[in-house]
């Protein structure tokens, strides 16, 4: 039986760029971001994917507690070092959540 982990939270961001917006556009945007995130507190883990089939990038985020995790993604909004990356992103195509984790397998 899964059971609720509550040692991190997940932030899942789905999103594609704006038209016309090229990949190394957005690749040239990230390390800001990168830098930023890893002053805020409760900060654990940061990923960047892109489904290049479909045109979709996913950021995976982890965080300490769902509080740090709000916290930070208020703050971001706010965010000289974000702003450049965010300003890329068609906000309409965005799925933005916090959860916590239930299940986690690995390899041994």
């Amino acid at each position: 039986m899964a059971t609720e982990q509550t040692d991190r939270v997940l932030e899942l961001v789905v999103f594609t760029l704006k038209g016309g917006t090229t990949r190394d556009q957005v690749l040239g945007t990230v390390d800001a971001v990168s830098e930023w995130v890893r002053t805020q507190p409760g900060f654990l883990s940061r990923e960047l994917t892109h489904a290049a089939d479909e045109d979709k990038w996913v950021e995976i985020l982890y965080w300490r507690s769902m509080e740090e995790a709000k916290a930070a993604g208020a703050a971001a909004e706010t965010s000289a070092d974000c702003a450049p990356m965010f300003s890329l992103i068609d906000m309409d195509t965005m799925l933005f959540l916090h959860a916590v984790p239930v299940l986690q397998t690995a390899t041994a």
